[in-house]
């Protein structure tokens, strides 16, 4: 007789993936800010907030958000979530502003070469 597949199983398998998407998408959008490209930021920030979310909402739904064998999951996307709005708030990591630009040392090194 053929095994009836485990629905928590299966669902512990897609959340765990959609989990991995999360952390890959808020390490991309940790590279991009201390990049400055703020496009790319602005859209990290949307996908890692929207599959948090998502995968809370699934817990909620299924009434695994709290249970013990899924706080693992619900505690992986929470702290996404955290680590996101503090990045945000706090506007970490970004380019370092007092970085001369490349322009800035040429005009600066023709200056030392008139003198």
């Amino acid at each position: 007789m053929a095994k009836k597949p485990d629905r928590y199983k299966l669902m512990e398998r897609y959340l765990t993936v959609m989990l991995c998407m999360d952390t890959a998408a808020f390490i991309l959008y940790m590279v991009f800010a201390g990049l400055g490209i703020v496009w790319l930021k602005v859209i990290f920030t949307i996908v890692c907030l929207v599959l948090s979310s998502f995968l809370l909402w699934i817990l909620y739904v299924s009434k695994e958000l709290l249970r013990q064998r899924s706080l693992w999951i619900t505690t992986g996307a929470g702290a996404i979530v955290v680590c996101l709005l503090f990045s945000l708030l706090l506007n970490f990591p970004s380019p370092n502003k007092y970085k001369p630009a490349e322009q800035d040392k040429d005009s600066a090194s023709q200056i030392i070469w008139q003198i």
